[in-house]
């Protein structure tokens, strides 16, 4: 499946002890996404109280039964990420765990929708420790008006701080991949950095912003949302004081603003 397997124990252990946030592993959960052959598993499983690592290719299943057969702290589900409901496994699977943790390296070509699906959830991770592409990774820890900003960005700002901690040079994998790597945490917010009134709308709404980049928020908005301009026009300029403006301009503030007074509209 295109995978590419870090070979570098040193860094596998630096990116376990990474994901713990600073909690006290052992009252604590992990949640790992793709173990592959288990080489970030194993050190996942000698920090935490408890593992349920979670891979999409059975054709693991012998090689990881061989690997990690060692550990009683560990379940392995074998299953889509992006078709998981985190809210249940939190709850059969980490009953009695303080936090709860999510780590993984990452499959680059999915890393979207994985960090969206994370930062959405209901669960609300209490750390994300990912190993992404390079440059995914400094899309994900971007500002409002830079490049890079996104609405994976965005919405991440919504959960959270997201910082890179370290890169990965290509020599650590096997076999070697084309592109750099970096590993990236993810801190939930200990306030609020909003509260919109429906975090779906909100949601909608920045990535409206974003999906046509060379518009105008008001005229994205007004095209995907299916709302008058004159009313989005007077919306964006309430908020940010531009009706020109445009949705990489704005920070995570900015769009739950937007996103509540188009709620009142009452029409979506």
């Amino acid at each position: 499946m295109g995978q590419n397997f870090l070979t570098n124990t040193e860094i596998s252990k630096k990116t376990a002890g990474i994901s713990l946030g600073g909690y006290e592993g052992q009252s604590c959960g992990a949640i790992e996404i793709g173990p592959g052959a288990g080489a970030l598993t194993s050190e996942l499983c000698a920090l935490y109280k408890k593992v349920v690592a979670i891979e999409i290719d059975r054709g693991f299943e012998a090689v990881l039964g061989e690997t990690l057969g060692e550990f009683d702290n560990l379940k392995i589900i074998f299953g889509d990420i992006l078709k998981t409901d985190l809210d249940e496994l939190i709850k059969n699977e980490f009953q009695g765990c303080a936090k709860v943790n999510i780590c993984g390296n990452l499959p680059y070509y999915i890393t979207t929708p994985i960090v969206m699906k994370l930062v959405k959830s209901g669960a609300k991770p209490d750390n994300i420790t990912a190993m992404v592409q390079r440059e995914a990774a400094d899309k994900l820890c971007s500002d409002p008006g830079s490049e890079r900003y996104n609405a994976t960005a965005a919405a991440v700002c919504y959960y959270g701080t997201a910082k890179k901690m370290f890169d990965v040079a290509k020599s650590n994998f096997y076999p070697c991949p084309k592109v750099l790597s970096s590993v990236v945490n993810i801190t939930p917010h200990k306030k609020a950095a909003a509260l919109p009134k429906d975090e779906a709308l909100m949601y909608k709404v920045i990535e409206a912003a974003f999906g046509k980049r060379r518009k105008t928020l008001a005229n994205a908005l007004s095209s995907d949302l299916g709302l008058d301009k004159g009313k989005v026009s007077e919306i964006v300029a309430a908020v940010t004081g531009n009706k020109d403006i445009r949705g990489e301009q704005l920070d995570i503030k900015a769009f739950s603003d937007i996103s509540d007074l188009i709620f009142d509209l009452d029409k979506i």
